[in-house]
């Protein structure tokens, strides 16, 4: 029985919409390059993100640079500056250790005792290709393990194989899919062996 026959006839408008996306867990002791000693991953601060909003405000827009300074007052989620070997802010990402919401699409996401969510990771334009996206993970599973923490469990967009990419090599392995109807603000989760049609 084909998927879209599962979806009522008045969302069939709806489903032509539809983002897809992931999620995936990973172990913290995997596969994947360790982190460069060179850069560094540390705990943001109003100041430096004030600095990135000057120095990148194509990447970092007023209502973005105001979202991270709220998430700093949040015990559980921890926002995160990606530096270079130059020390130079070069991005930033995010753990949050207990149970969650993906805002965006609105699905709440249960994080396990011995696992950590990884999210709303960015490197800026200007730095990309250097391999800061796959050193912030490696370097974020390292904080993991020293917290007593097994597994990372993260959400992509299918349409971000970037990220796809870059997870996939810390051994990143799909557990859920989800489609988020954007005009209904609804989002409905399927097991990873129900096939989701292309677009």
């Amino acid at each position: 029985m084909p998927l879209t026959s599962l979806v009522p006839d008045s969302w069939q408008k709806s489903w032509r919409k539809r983002e897809v996306l992931d999620t995936y867990v990973f172990p913290v002791h995997g596969p994947g390059p360790a982190p460069d000693p060179a850069r560094s991953l540390e705990d943001a601060t109003e100041e430096v993100l004030d600095q990135m909003r000057r120095d990148y405000p194509d990447d970092l827009n007023e209502r973005k640079h105001a979202l991270l300074v709220e998430r700093l007052s949040h015990p559980a989620d921890r926002t995160l500056v990606i530096r270079d070997e130059h020390g130079e802010p070069c991005g930033y990402c995010h753990i949050t250790t207990g149970d969650t919401e993906n805002a965006r699409i609105h699905l709440r996401l249960r994080v396990g005792r011995r696992q950590a969510y990884l999210w709303d990771d960015h490197v800026f334009i200007a730095h990309r290709r250097r391999g800061l996206h796959a050193f912030s993970i490696a370097r974020r599973l390292e904080l993991l393990a020293e917290d007593g923490r097994t597994q990372g469990v993260t959400m992509i967009s299918r349409k971000n194989t970037a990220s796809r990419a870059s997870y996939g090599a810390f051994g990143a392995r799909r557990t859920r899919q989800h489609v988020f109807l954007k005009d209904r603000q609804r989002t409905l989760t399927f097991p990873t062996w129900v096939e989701i049609p292309a677009r």
